[in-house]
């Protein structure tokens, strides 16, 4: 074995040691949370459960966030070809939560590993390829790149180094000397150690004390912070408020927040987060018959993709949480303006960007991204509107309701009911699913009428008041219980009730504590404390989005971990 073959499985082994990740765990700081969330609170008062809902835990990064790490580490060129390289998703194609792709995992597994591994050597040798530029030394001198390893270790471990961590960092560069290497190989060496340490590929959330509930170390809350708004590392002002207690109360919280989200990093990450969770990407996807609607094409699919883009830029930082299911406001070209029946286009005093795409006021039978055509034809058929897959989709997103499995093993009689059903209206087939008697109507009542409600909808978007086959539609429906039953004409009139009686407040409320916390937790819940009391506290606010972000941040939720299961 030669002393480069030596020096390929050495990082983990020099770096490991001294976070005592594996003591951490076995001293309780895995498995279940174990004190339950309170019910739902009333009014303007505050829930009297906990608000915190997940244990003590070390959790990975993702690969998007391991990639802007790097990007924050060495810059822009080695981070967009490790992208490149590694097929890292860009940022309008990641998951919701950023951990729930399978490709990704709570855990670092073989797999994973063998990935994150592949990219610390590629950083690594970038660093040694560009070597000036990439360490600032003038000259390849130990005191210089020693300096600069120690630097580039702090930065990627996101908090100051112990004196066991300096030593180890220390040490790596002094071994691969020791074996007659040059400086550039010991710098490339301490490097590649560093990017595959535990302590930059995981986060701790630990707090003080492993054994009881607590809040987190004020560094462990500013990469929680960071991460959430911006799916990297925390910046230098983050980590001088970590070490001035500038995180100690609500107000320092909000200020930090108020800050980042003025960045083009975080806007960027949650626009993108939120392109996720209403499922627009599904556009690039999905299979249109055109020959029944022959003005599908790869323009207006990017159209529509463009339109989602740009209404939830304006929505998320100029509007209200409610303006995403009420909003008649759009930004949209002349395909679009075609599509949903506005003349003229662009409207008078409009002005269209260099796309062709101007700021519009939508005709009285839209309301919000739900009556978008990238909403609407994320579940559509080739041929013809889904009401199940809309039904499935509104359930998911904005009531957070849990969707069931397909039926295993009934295959053969779905087929023949849709034989069967083949010349009945849309609402004569709901109807049958919900018939007590029928093996569907254990489920499909929790979702049918919300595609029901959308039936105005043709398979792109486009309003219409019959169906395929010219008979009237009725899109009036009965709300499900999660959507408070009640009675809905159409559509809009549906997205008007979900926007006002606090179901999606509280499913937006619980659905972005699970991406702040990279993953869902044992102990969110809508009827949790942490939900109830930050869908609360945006209530009392301006409701804007920016507001539920901050009440996250300032939560328990985000800041606070229990002990867990093993005590």
């Amino acid at each position: 074995m030669t002393n480069r073959d030596r020096l390929a499985v050495a990082p983990l082994r020099w770096l490991v040691g001294p976070v005592a990740i594996g003591a951490a765990l076995a001293a309780g700081c895995k498995g279940d949370i174990t004190t339950p969330g309170g019910g739902p609170g009333s009014g303007g008062e505050l829930c009297a459960g906990t608000d915190v809902v997940a244990p003590k835990r070390i959790i990975r990064l993702s690969f998007n966030q391991m990639e802007s790490s790097i990007r924050a580490l060495l810059g822009d060129t080695i981070a967009d070809k490790i992208a490149l390289d590694y097929q890292i998703a860009d940022a309008q194609h990641r998951t919701f939560p950023p951990l729930s792709n399978p490709r990704e995992g709570a855990v670092v597994t073989d797999t994973v590993w063998t990935l994150d591994d592949q990219i610390a050597q590629e950083a690594a040798q970038y660093v040694h390829d560009n070597f000036g530029a990439a360490t600032g030394c003038g000259s390849a001198t130990d005191a210089c790149a020693q300096g600069f390893v120690t630097s580039f270790a702090t930065k990627a471990f996101r908090h100051p180094l112990s004196a066991d961590e300096s030593a180890a960092v220390t040490k790596v560069y002094t071994d691969v000397k020791a074996l007659g290497l040059t400086v550039e190989e010991a710098t490339q060496y301490g490097v590649y150690a560093a990017l595959s340490a535990p302590q930059f590929l995981y986060r701790t959330e630990f707090g003080t004390s492993a054994m009881s509930m607590g809040s987190l170390t004020p560094y462990e809350l500013a990469s929680a912070v960071s991460y959430f708004l911006t799916d990297g590392p925390p910046d230098a002002q983050l980590l001088a408020a970590a070490a001035n207690g500038g995180l100690a109360s609500s107000d320092q919280l909000r200020a930090q927040v108020t800050r980042i989200l003025g960045t083009d990093a975080a806007r960027a990450n949650l626009e993108a987060a939120l392109f996720g969770y209403f499922a627009i990407p599904t556009i690039e996807t999905i299979v249109v018959d055109t020959t029944k609607f022959p003005e599908w094409n790869d323009g207006l699919r990017n159209s529509m993709r463009h339109e989602s883009e740009l209404f939830l830029h304006d929505v998320l930082w100029g509007g209200l949480i409610s303006d995403l299911l009420t909003s008649r406001t759009s930004t949209i070209n002349a395909s679009l303006a075609t599509l949903y029946g506005v003349t003229p286009f662009p409207q008078p005093g409009a002005q269209m960007d260099a796309d062709g795409f101007a700021p519009t006021q939508l005709p009285d039978n839209r309301s919000g991204i739900i009556t978008q055509s990238g909403f609407l034809v994320a579940r559509a058929r080739p041929d013809r509107p889904s009401v199940v897959g809309r039904g499935l989709l509104v359930n998911a997103t904005f009531l957070c309701g849990q969707n069931p499995a397909f039926p295993a093993g009934l295959q053969d009689m779905i087929a023949a009911v849709t034989a069967m059903l083949a010349n009945a209206t849309e609402r004569e087939k709901a109807a049958y699913r919900a018939d007590p008697s029928h093996v569907c109507s254990g489920c499909h009542p929790s979702f049918d009428p919300y595609g029901l409600a959308l039936e105005n909808y043709d398979i792109l978007g486009k309003y219409r008041t019959v169906d395929d086959q010219g008979r009237p539609i009725d899109a009036s429906v009965t709300l499900p219980p999660s959507a408070g039953s009640a009675m809905v004409a159409n559509a809009v009139e549906m997205a008007g009730v979900l926007a006002t009686n606090g179901a999606f407040a509280k499913c937006m409320a619980n659905n972005m504590i699970a991406y702040a916390l990279a993953e869902p937790a044992a102990g969110l819940t809508l009827d949790s404390c942490a939900v109830s009391n930050v869908a609360r506290a945006v209530a009392a606010s301006d409701g804007s989005f920016t507001s539920l972000v901050a009440a996250i941040v300032e939560s328990k939720a985000l800041s606070a971990r229990s002990p867990g299961g093993a005590q």
